[in-house]
């Protein structure tokens, strides 16, 4: 039996979370569901865990440490499924994910997106996405994981969208705003369906180092995109939101940290990259989604001196 949905799970070194989200993932209401590991090389005894699953997952074993993106492309090369799902291996889904969120795919429909719980430590919370839109292209109206998605394997085939394995940061972005460009009709369910386990030590978005920058080099491979296709001031609005949300989250996130000198040299090169890239970018990044006017966003010394403020409101 040809599977409806692929289930890709990339996991490295993580024994703590995998029989959880694996058995989350094979114990899905419909049958036509394959269910692929890509076991990263792990150091712990990850690999042993999936050996126990038999035939019933698809176990593919790196020869050597590949990092998220390759195996997630390796998962996709695999697949046989006509959709395409990503559950990080940390996280997991409840048991009607994929029989809710297929049945919403028709030949129009080239997206669907399902709301989550946040899960930390203190308990559970859900995250609801409210809109109703129905273009593929609102880049801005969900949120920038791969992961919370059913994605048509035919797109992905025939645009041959991967995701980067030159990055390490922003590569669910990079692969899910492409996918969108070639995609139609999106369907938005406020059903939270997704498990994200947001404490945990192995979460992407909990971690912090250099490669950080990578957050720049992939937004100026998508506006180098846009512009590529002729497209670029038609979303230009959506792409410097969307920009913009980059660069205040790792700001809000610097409170936690005392690296000085990264701190100086991300601000001021994302600054440059506003600059080179957007016209009118003062105005929208100051006013991104705060209840605040926050004019130092735009200027470098306001910035540091807004991060140190928060560092020293941390340590009271």
């Amino acid at each position: 039996m040809k599977p409806l949905v692929s289930i890709i799970i990339p996991a490295y070194n993580a024994s703590k979370t995998i029989n959880k989200c694996v058995d989350s993932a094979l114990k899905q209401t419909i049958k036509e569901v394959e269910v692929i590991v890509i076991n990263d090389k792990s150091k712990d005894d990850t690999l042993d865990k999936l050996k126990e699953y038999g035939n019933k997952i698809v176990l593919i074993n790196n020869a050597k440490n590949l990092g998220p993106s390759e195996s997630r492309n390796k998962g996709i090369e695999k697949a046989k499924g006509k959709y395409i799902f990503f559950l990080d291996s940390d996280d997991y889904i409840a048991d009607n994910t994929c029989e809710l969120m297929s049945s919403k795919m028709t030949d129009e429909v080239d997206l669907v997106v399902c709301s989550r719980f946040d899960v930390t430590s203190k308990g559970k919370k859900a995250v609801i996405n409210e809109n109703t839109d129905t273009d593929a292209k609102a880049f801005t109206k969900t949120s920038n994981y791969a992961a919370t998605k059913l994605y048509k394997k035919s797109i992905i085939d025939k645009h041959h969208i991967k995701f980067p394995k030159q990055y390490s940061y922003a590569e669910d972005f990079y692969f899910q705003i492409k996918y969108r460009f070639y995609a139609n009709k999106m369907i938005i369910l406020r059903e939270p369906l997704y498990y994200y386990l947001k404490d945990s030590e192995g979460s992407i978005t909990n971690s912090y180092n250099k490669n950080l920058f990578d957050i720049i080099k992939v937004l100026q491979d998508i506006i180098d995109f846009f512009k590529k296709n002729n497209v670029f001031e038609k979303y230009e609005d959506e792409l410097v939101e969307l920009c913009a949300g980059f660069y205040v989250r790792r700001i809000r996130e610097f409170k936690n940290y005392n690296d000085k000198e990264f701190q100086r040299r991300f601000v001021k090169e994302f600054l440059e990259f506003f600059a080179n890239n957007f016209t009118h970018y003062k105005h929208q990044i100051n006013g991104f989604k705060t209840k605040y006017y926050r004019f130092y966003r735009s200027s470098y010394p306001m910035m540091l001196i807004y991060i140190e403020l928060q560092q020293l409101r941390r340590k009271k």
